[in-house]
C-alpha cells in the first residue's frame, strides 16, 4: 500500500487542516462456484496438440477462514499423438489472519495416481511458519518469513489495484511440498471495460458481478531461489474487485490452455 503523506499548509498565515483521503476498503470476496471450459489455444514443437475439458472453482466464507475446492479434468494429446486423462484436485482452508492452512493435492493422470499431498501450515507468534506433511507422511520443512497463502496474495493483489499500484512481487506457498514456493510476479492491467466484461457476465445468472468491476492481472510463478529469469508457468486472467476470476490463460513454455468462464453460480454464505 503506498504511504499517505499529510502535508501542512499556511495560507495568510492561518493554519489550515487537511484531511487524508479514506484508505481503500479491505476486499469482500463473493462465495461462488466457477466453472470454465478448457481449450488449447497456443502450441509449439514439443507441446501439446491438443486439449478439451473443465475446471470448477468453489469458494466459500468460512467465518473464520476461506475454503476452496478446485477440480480440474481434460484430455491431452502430446505431440506424439498419445492421449492422457489429466485429474488435478487441491483442496485449502485457510484462517483469515493468515495463520494456519490445511491442504490436500492431488494429481492423477489416465486413473493413476502421480502426486499426492496432506498437510497444514501453522505460523509461529514469531512470524515463521512450518509446513507438516501428513502425506507423505512425517515430511515437512520451514517457510520464509514472508510467505504468504493463495487467499490472502488475492486480497494483496485486489489492494493492490484499489491502490493503483500495477505490480507487486510476493512469494507464495499454494500447499504441497518445497516446490509449491514461489516467487509471485504479479502485474495489475487496466479498468476492463463493458465489452471485455460481457462474456463473463453472459455466465453470471445470479448476478455476482453486477457491480463488481474488474482489471487483467498477469501473475508469473518463478521457482523459490532458483535465479531462474523464465517463470516456470503463468496465469493471465480477469480479476474482479470480489475475487471472482473470469477468463483466464495458462501459459507454460510450449503451450497455453484458455479457461473460458460458462457458469457463475452464488454458494449461500456459510458466516452468518
Amino acid at each position: 500500500m503506498k504511504k499517505i503523506v499529510l502535508l501542512a499548509l499556511a495560507v495568510s498565515a492561518a493554519s489550515v487542516s487537511v484531511e487524508a483521503a479514506p484508505a481503500p476498503s479491505a476486499p469482500q470476496l463473493a462465495p461462488h462456484r466457477a466453472t470454465y471450459e478448457i481449450s488449447l489455444s497456443r502450441t509449439e514443437p514439443g507441446g501439446i496438440v491438443a486439449a478439451t475439458g473443465r475446471t470448477v472453482i468453489e469458494f466459500r466464507d468460512m467465518c473464520t477462514g476461506w475454503s476452496t475446492t478446485q477440480r480440474f479434468v481434460a484430455d491431452m494429446t502430446n505431440s506424439e499423438g498419445d492421449p492422457a486423462r489429466s485429474d488435478f484436485i487441491a483442496t485449502s482452508w485457510e484462517s483469515k489472519d493468515g495463520s494456519q492452512m490445511r491442504f490436500t493435492v492431488k494429481n492423477s493422470v489416465d486413473g493413476k495416481t502421480s502426486q499426492r499431498f496432506e498437510g497444514s501450515v501453522l505460523r509461529a507468534s514469531g512470524g515463521s511458519s512450518a509446513v507438516k506433511l501428513t502425506i507423505p507422511r512425517g515430511q515437512g520443512f520451514a517457510l520464509p518469513m514472508n510467505a504468504i497463502l493463495p487467499t490472502q496474495h488475492t486480497l494483496d493483489v485486489l489492494k493492490a489495484a484499489a491502490a493503483g499500484q500495477n505490480t507487486i512481487r510476493q512469494l507464495v506457498f499454494q500447499g504441497g511440498d518445497k516446490s509449491d514456493l514461489y516467487d509471485a510476479t504479479t502485474v495489475i492491467g487496466r479498468p476492463a471495460n463493458a465489452a471485455e466484461l460481457s462474456g463473463d457476465r453472459a455466465s453470471d445468472q445470479s448476478g455476482i458481478l453486477a457491480h463488481a468491476n474488474a482489471r487483467s492481472v498477469l501473475i508469473s510463478y518463478f521457482a523459490y531461489n532458483s535465479r531462474a529469469t523464465t517463470p516456470e508457468y503463468t496465469v493471465a486472467y480477469r480479476l474482479y474487485s470480489n475475487g471472482v476470476v473470469g477468463q483466464m490463460s495458462l501459459i507454460y513454455s510450449r503451450f497455453t490452455l484458455r479457461a473460458r468462464l460458462v457458469k457463475l453460480e452464488k454458494l449461500a454464505p456459510s458466516c452468518g
